[in-house]
């Protein structure tokens, strides 16, 4: 007699939602709040850049119109201008910079927590606070640096010399007439507060190279340049696209800064404070649901060049 072949049954969807219902239980309120907090408003945002509501009255359909109006906003161009020149001044600076602290503490060989620590400070200061602190310390009327600039040329007048021309000025950082130096200022701000923590993903890195790449290198006759050129840049180049994704996103995004230290002045208005200003000042929630998405875009179009300027010879899952 022939055995008789039964095919496995397969279980249908809810069979398997029931059989694993403990942990489903587990990530309930996690996925609750996912939806509730992620799902629910980049969706509801992006219908609402389709319409045209103040938070009171009804929203009225527009279509594509708040995107067409983006393009031509002279405020908009200006904001976006001031992003992308903070953008890449920051990205800059803190790289280079983040990179020539990593390796002098690399090759420090006593007190290298202390010096890491130290560069490290500023990164876990709250936003807020390193704004704050700087404004006070710039400020044209009463801050640190021009009193301490006067106090210098009133110390050489009393020593007997002539007083430098240069410590009878009232610098202004903040409220310069000039469009870019406020720009600058901050962007200088927010790479203090930034370069520690590449600083240290920048280390960590260099760490991570085997000794034994020198050790071949320095058989072969080559020097420190000739190391830092064909060792040490090749093997991080994971951790250098890490470095400059996040800083490009984080930049891209910035808020806090012209918010606290200029009030959204012209000559540091962001893409985001230009957002705030139109939603919860003038109430242009249609509007500014727009703004929000054509940063996406452009965040969205940065991330992708660097992938794949950067990312062609390695992965940033490889450092992570």
């Amino acid at each position: 007699m022939d055995a008789v072949k039964i095919s496995p049954v397969r279980p249908t969807f809810w069979h398997e939602i029931k059989r694993q219902r403990n942990a489903y239980f587990f990530i309930a309120p996690f996925f609750t709040v996912f939806l509730l907090f992620m799902v629910f408003p980049i969706g509801y945002s992006a219908a609402l850049s389709l319409t045209r509501w103040n938070g009171i009255v009804e929203a009225q359909f527009v279509g594509l119109d708040h995107y067409r109006r983006a393009m031509g906003d002279n405020n908009f161009h200006r904001a976006l201008l001031n992003t992308l020149v903070f953008s890449a001044l920051t990205v800059t600076i803190s790289v280079v910079v983040g990179l020539t602290l990593a390796l002098f503490l690399n090759s420090v060989r006593f007190f290298q927590r202390f010096f890491r620590s130290v560069f490290f400070i500023p990164s876990v200061v709250s936003l807020v606070v390193v704004a704050l602190l700087w404004k006070m310390i710039l400020n044209s009327e009463v801050g640190m640096f021009n009193e301490a600039v006067h106090g210098f040329g009133v110390f050489m007048q009393w020593i007997g010399f002539k007083t430098p021309e240069w410590t009878r000025h009232q610098y202004r950082f903040l409220d310069s007439s000039h469009h870019f130096v406020p720009l600058i200022t901050m962007t200088l701000v927010n790479v203090w507060g930034v370069v520690g923590f590449n600083t240290v993903i920048f280390l960590a890195g260099l760490q991570g190279i085997p000794s034994t790449m020198y050790e071949v290198a320095h058989m072969d006759g080559a020097t420190w340049r000739q190391d830092l050129r064909y060792v040490t840049l090749p093997m991080l180049r994971p951790t250098m696209f890490f470095v400059v994704l996040i800083t490009t996103i984080d930049s891209l995004q910035v808020f806090v800064l012209p918010n606290v230290m200029n009030r959204g002045a012209a000559s540091t208005m962001t893409v985001v404070y230009y957002l705030f200003q139109n939603a919860f000042e003038f109430y242009r929630m249609g509007y500014a649901s727009a703004i929000a998405y054509v940063l996406f875009a452009l965040t969205l179009i940065f991330s992708i060049i660097i992938r794949l300027v950067m990312g062609r010879r390695g992965r940033a899952e490889d450092f992570l």
